[in-house]
This record gives structure tokens, C-alpha cells and sequence, in this order.
């Protein structure tokens, strides 16, 4: 794959948004809001599944232990491999497909998007092997803070084991407001009902505990599903810009960060706004050069693209920032572009024609020869003749 050099010049710093920017973020926008409900749903089954597996025997021995057992981590490692090999692993190949063809860049040209190009799905492989490295580590950092010695000194064992499985799935801090939700409703309890039993009270907060714990699944899922549509539908995108550059459909290209723009825009995402670099650059660095100038702290910088390679957004969980791209140099006239071959052969009328005649070899000075004449300096030349 070859990727076309972008000079210095080009690096143009801020630039306003243009109608190309918003139609850019409108569409990514509409990919979201249509490609999330089924992954969500998805998500917060499956999360009941792994929870409802775990026997309560060995629920104890976790709380006893103070920690999960590796044969029960390896097991949810394995859950979602299969995960993501089944429906919720199309999330990447739906996302790639749709930034590709929805890439406004790529709007009037007789390009065809290729999905089986080995960097198309080489990249939605490792995004796959990625997602259950993090997800994995995340639930059983989750589940290891509910284990806590702190939780473990000042609830029972029994507590505790009944409140691993309404956890499964959550991350560290919606474990700790799960288990305050827990703790502040057996408190309220005890104190409103002083005659109440112990095990009614426990009871009844860990019910609350866990209609809390539903919401804090459902609200997890869908920043798992919008973040992963759109690190997939921004990477489709690029990928889209790279196969037309090849095939000779875009020159040189730029990519510009553009936010929506709104209040909900974090600092992070705001201070990227407008900024063009090029296609191989990295927005990570441009954060570090910001900070750089005290415009950003490197705590803000650090907390930004944790699992992404900084060149594309999104930056951040629930991003929903998009790229332009622009076309900072036209593709050689003198080498006939793919469209313009596609334009010349409809117009001339010898579509089918050239699809039936057998090209010889050519040498390097032939073939220049050939694009020279059939090309539009020539063309225009030959009008004029």
C-alpha cells in the first residue's frame, strides 16, 4: 500500500469549518443513532449470561480468596471471543463499510470500496483481539475493587458473593457507585425500619442495588457500541481516502478534526478543532504540541486516545468527533485518474471496446508515451489542434 507524502506547507494549522465538515459529522451522527440498538442489546445479555453462569460456590471462594479465580477470567476471555465472532463482532464491519462509502470525500467518484484488502481486515481483527484484551482487564479490575479488603471488613461473605454477579460487566467506578447504592439503601432501611430483619434488609437493598446496576449496564453498553461504531466508521473512512489515493481517484489529502461544536465538546476534542495534518500524522501529537504551549495539561493529553493509535478519532469514550478530508493536492493529470478513465471511456462511447482488447506490454517511455496523448494535457492539446 502506498500512502502519498503531504508536504510541509499543507500543515495549515486551524481552519474554519466548512459545510463538508458538518455533512461529515451529520453523517457519522446518523450512523450511530441507526447502528447501536442491536449491539447494545447484544452487550447487556450477554453480561446477564456470564453473570448467571458463575455458581455460587464459586462466588464464595472469589470473596474468600479476595480474588477471582484464573480459570474464571480465562472463561469470560473465551466468552467473548465468541462474542466477537458472532453478531456483535459485525459492528467493526458495518462501521468500516459505511465510513468508507459515506466519506463525503468520496462523493461523485466512480470508486468502489474494497473490504477485502488485507489492511481492512487485518485492522478489524486486531480491534477485535484488542476489545477483549481491554474489556477482559476492565471487568476484572472491576470485580477486584468489589473485592476489596475495605468491602470484605464490613460486609458478610454471603453480601458480597450476591452482588459479583449484578456486577459483571460494569467497570471499576460503576462497581463502586453500585456497592454506595447498596450501602446507602440498606442504611436507610435500617434506620426507617429499626425492627426490620437483617436478611430483609439485605435483601431489599440488594434488589435496589441491582435495578441500579441495569441502568449502569445499559449506559455502559451503548459507550461500548457508539465508541467502537465510531473508531470503526472514522478508520472506514481513512481506509476509503487510502484506496482511492492508490487508484488514482484523490491527490494529495489532509484530514481535519471537526467537532460538533456544542456544549457536551470536552476540552480535549476542542482544542483539536480545525486542525489539519496529514494523512500518516497523529492528532496524539498534536495534543503534546498544545500542551507544549500550556494550552493543555499532560494529564488531558494522557487521558486521550487509551486505546486507539491517535490518528484518528474517536479520541475518547462517547466521542463523537469526525474527519474532512481535503483534497490539499489534485491527483497528476498527466497519469489518467481512475475516474477520468471511467469518464473517457463512457463518453467516447468505447466502454465496451477497451473491455475486450488485450494490452500488450509496454515499456516505462511507451506507457508515458500513451498517458501523455490520451491524458488531459493532451487532450486539451489535441482540442486545440
Amino acid at each position: 500500500m502506498s500512502f502519498s507524502f503531504v508536504p510541509a506547507k499543507y500543515r495549515v494549522g486551524k481552519a474554519k469549518k466548512s459545510s463538508n465538515a458538518q455533512e461529515a459529522l451529520n453523517r457519522l451522527e446518523e450512523f450511530l443513532d441507526d447502528g447501536i440498538e442491536e449491539p447494545v442489546e447484544i452487550l447487556c445479555r450477554f453480561w446477564e449470561d456470564q453473570g448467571n453462569a458463575i455458581k455460587y460456590e464459586e462466588l464464595r471462594e472469589a470473596v474468600e480468596a479476595g480474588a477471582l479465580s484464573a480459570d474464571l477470567i480465562e472463561l469470560w476471555r473465551l466468552d467473548y471471543v465468541r462474542l466477537i465472532s458472532g453478531k456483535f463482532g459485525r459492528l467493526w464491519q458495518d462501521g468500516v463499510r459505511a465510513g468508507a462509502e459515506k466519506n463525503i470525500a468520496l462523493d461523485g467518484l466512480e470508486f468502489a470500496f474494497d473490504m477485502s484488502r488485507p489492511g481492512v481486515s487485518s485492522w478489524i481483527e486486531n480491534r477485535g483481539a484488542e476489545f477483549v484484551t481491554y474489556v477482559v482487564q476492565e471487568q476484572k479490575d472491576a470485580i477486584a475493587a468489589l473485592l476489596s479488603k475495605k468491602n470484605r471488613d464490613t460486609h458478610t461473605v454471603d453480601e458480597l458473593s450476591r452482588m459479583i454477579r449484578p456486577c459483571v460487566g460494569l467497570y471499576r467506578q460503576q462497581v463502586s457507585a453500585v456497592m454506595n447504592y447498596y450501602n446507602h439503601a440498606a442504611a436507610t432501611l435500617s434506620r426507617d425500619h429499626p425492627k426490620m430483619r437483617q436478611d430483609t434488609i439485605e435483601r431489599k437493598a440488594r434488589h435496589a442495588a441491582q435495578m441500579y446496576a441495569e441502568k449502569q449496564h445499559r449506559y455502559r453498553a451503548m459507550m461500548i457500541a457508539r465508541t467502537e461504531c465510531a473508531f470503526a466508521y472514522n478508520r472506514g473512512a481513512d481506509f476509503g481516502i487510502r484506496q482511492a489515493q492508490e487508484e488514482g481517484y484523490l491527490g494529495t489529502m489532509v484530514k481535519r478534526w471537526s467537532t460538533s461544536g456544542d456544549s457536551r465538546v470536552c476540552e480535549i476534542c476542542r482544542s483539536l478543532e480545525g486542525i489539519e495534518i496529514g494523512m500518516d500524522d497523529a492528532f496524539q501529537d498534536e495534543l503534546e504540541r498544545l500542551a507544549g504551549k500550556g494550552k493543555l495539561k499532560q494529564y488531558q493529553v494522557r487521558s486521550a486516545f487509551r486505546v486507539a493509535d491517535g490518528l484518528l478519532p474517536p479520541a475518547h469514550p462517547h466521542c463523537a468527533c469526525a474527519v474532512e478530508y481535503v483534497e490539499a493536492e489534485r491527483a497528476a493529470r498527466g497519469a489518467l485518474s481512475g475516474q477520468a478513465t471511467a469518464e473517457f471511456r463512457t463518453e467516447s462511447g468505447y466502454g465496451d471496446f477497451w473491455a475486450q482488447q488485450e494490452v500488450p506490454d509496454l515499456s516505462p517511455d511507451e506507457e508515458k508515451a500513451i498517458r501523455d496523448y490520451v491524458g488531459f494535457d493532451g487532450f486539451i492539446l489535441n482540442e486545440k489542434l
